[in-house]
């Protein structure tokens, strides 16, 4: 059985390898066929079309357009020294580092106290300038603000704004504006620190028998001081003695050319009717006073009378003040402020010249005029915010007469102005 299923085998053997032979090319062409129609109509994706994204390229930076500089050192402040209520200038100097023009580029400079108190308007301008290409520019800007005395700061910045003024002036593009500020220290010397050109040049004040006075209680004695020199004065020592009581009390500031302050004096011991006192305006020798062209008239010995009404009566001429203003001297440098000029015909300087500024509705604030001159004028600065109605109208009364400290004046026909608010 085995040696027929070999022989069978045997004869099978060839015949298949022959069939396979001739199959074998008719398989590969078949390959061949299939290959060239799956590369002619694709099988499409079940989720559709895929595109593989290409790597982006990172976007070109927009080249600056200025390059500015700011140098403190030349920032120059004239003139020196400053003083409460005079006009004074700001100079820069801006450097362009760029082989182009600098157009229109914002310019903001603003002044503060360092200390602001409730009520204080800083001074703001924004100013745009264009600077040529490599080149500087000098920038003067002239500052009348109600600056009072003390310690101040000036900033100046170039092309460098708060993002709430953008739409005033916009900023151009720039590397680096960290050399594009300047500040700088201002010292504003209050009124009392100045002179005046209306009396001969000395340093000079006095006291005479007319000008002292006890109270009917003897608790106090009123004092009247005169300044007779060409500089104004504050803070001066009164000292009251006798044989039994002592006292001391200062002076306000006192405007320089026959200004006066009356004082009352406290003293610990009361007087009594025919007591002898002396009165001693900045004694020799006392600490912080002031020195004097003449001291001789700062001493003066009385006897204490206590009968009523023993005060004597002021002594200012009514003709050493005329203060006058109009609409042309008042203007609007920023929202909610106004910038009023007032006039003094008269021939006395004057110091704290009250204001009144009132609205259509009776709304009303007062303020003051740090300073205003004789046969000169005083500037201020008013926030009126309080008061603002667009379109309303603003009147400005100078030294008023029933106002807090308002100095004794006879014309007042021309202390009232009214304003008309955009």
């Amino acid at each position: 059985m085995s040696s027929q299923l070999a022989e069978r085998h045997s004869r099978r053997t060839p015949s298949c390898w022959a069939l396979i032979l001739i199959l074998l090319p008719l398989l590969l062409l078949g390959c061949d066929q299939a290959g060239e129609g799956a590369q002619s109509t694709p099988t499409a994706h079940p989720l559709g079309e895929i595109s593989v994204p290409l790597p982006s390229l990172p976007p070109e930076s927009e080249p600056p357009a200025v390059d500015l500089t700011l140098v403190e050192e030349e920032v120059l402040i004239e003139p020196q020294p400053l003083g409460a209520g005079f006009p004074f200038t700001v100079t820069a100097v801006i450097h362009n580092n760029m082989p182009t023009p600098a157009d229109e580029v914002p310019v903001m400079i603003l002044i503060s106290a360092r200390q602001e108190e409730i009520g204080y308007s800083p001074y703001t301008e924004l100013i745009t300038v264009t600077v040529p290409a490599s080149q500087s520019l000098q920038v003067d800007v002239p500052v009348q603000w109600n600056l009072a005395g003390g310690e101040h700061q000036v900033w100046i910045q170039v092309n460098r704004l708060p993002d709430a003024w953008q739409d005033r002036a916009p900023t151009w593009t720039e590397v680096d504006t960290r050399d594009n500020v300047a500040l700088i220290d201002l010292v504003v010397e209050p009124f009392d620190a100045y002179t005046s050109d209306l009396c001969s040049g000395r340093v000079d004040v006095e006291i005479e028998a007319a000008d002292v006075a006890v109270e009917p209680d003897g608790r106090r004695v009123w004092v009247r001081v005169r300044n007779v020199g060409n500089r104004a004065v504050y803070n001066l020592p009164v000292a009251v003695t006798s044989a039994t009581a002592t006292g001391v009390a200062y002076t306000p500031a006192i405007p320089p050319c026959g200004g006066k302050a009356e004082i009352y004096v406290p003293v610990d011991q009361p007087f009594k009717q025919g007591d002898t006192l002396t009165v001693e305006l900045n004694p020799p020798g006392w600490v912080g006073g002031l020195q004097e062209d003449n001291s001789a008239n700062n001493r003066v010995s009385t006897i204490a009378s206590l009968t009523p009404a023993s005060e004597p009566g002021s002594e200012t001429s009514l003709d050493d003040y005329d203060f006058t203003i109009s609409t042309t001297d008042i203007e609007i440098p920023e929202p909610w402020h106004v910038l009023v000029t007032v006039h003094n015909l008269g021939t006395r300087d004057a110091a704290d010249v009250p204001i009144l500024v009132e609205n259509e509705e009776g709304r009303w604030l007062t303020d003051s005029i740090p300073f205003v001159q004789g046969e000169g004028l005083g500037v201020a600065a008013i926030r009126v915010g309080y008061l603002w109605i667009p379109g309303g109208t603003l009147t400005f009364t100078v030294n008023p007469e029933d106002g807090r400290g308002a100095l004794p004046e006879t014309k007042r026909d021309n202390n009232t102005a009214t304003f008309t608010l955009p």
